[in-house]
């Protein structure tokens, strides 16, 4: 009884503190929530997809359902998943930037711009602009994401050094970005931006 009257009370005050949270902020986690559960489903698709687009000669000649097995044999269950901590960085604020911005900029350009209604050419605008600027705030996670998820990695194979032939072996979400930076520099993060 004590129990349930706890998870009521909990309820009531998360109930006061969303209310209570800016519009721009319930939007911001709003977007970001959604994407990032979305994105956890689709991350075995997304890997092979990924897998397929860099590694041609090992992936693809095997199709879609020999990738899965060929991932599932050598990397284990967690292998489908090997760069969906990075893609879940990524897409949480991508997602979150991206849905708040998109209601911001439609508000905004409805006040600026009375004349242009509530149709597609709002929608488009609104859309781009949103679009524009969750990339350009979330483009180095995106960058990490694909690193780590083009990496091929079976425990028996990787030496001491962390490298598997001549291929970077990236540790972690940390580990990639740091590496990055001391490559390439800032620049290194936004390579490929423009594309």
């Amino acid at each position: 009884m004590a129990k349930k009257r706890e998870e009521r009370e909990m309820g009531m005050l998360l109930d006061e503190i969303i209310e209570g949270m800016p519009l721009f902020a319930k939007e911001l986690v709003a977007g970001g929530v959604a994407g990032g559960f979305a994105k956890t489903v689709v991350a075995p698709l997304e890997r092979v997809k990924i897998l397929f687009q860099t590694r041609r000669d090992e992936f693809k000649a095997v199709g879609l359902f020999g990738s899965f097995q060929k991932i599932s044999h050598t990397e284990g269950v967690m292998g489908f998943y090997r760069g969906n901590g990075a893609s879940v960085a990524r897409i949480v604020p991508y997602a979150a930037l991206h849905y708040m911005t998109y209601e911001q900029y439609r508000r905004w350009i409805i006040l600026r711009v009375p004349d242009i209604g509530r149709g597609p050419v709002l929608d488009l605008v609104a859309g781009s602009f949103a679009g524009g600027t969750a990339v350009l705030l979330t483009y180095p996670l995106d960058l990490v994401r694909t690193k780590l998820a083009y990496q091929i990695v079976s425990s028996s194979k990787v030496n001491i050094h962390g490298v598997v032939g001549m291929e970077q072996v990236y540790k972690g979400i940390r580990d990639c970005f740091s590496k990055t930076l001391k490559e390439s520099g800032l620049r290194g993060l936004y390579r490929g931006v423009g594309m």
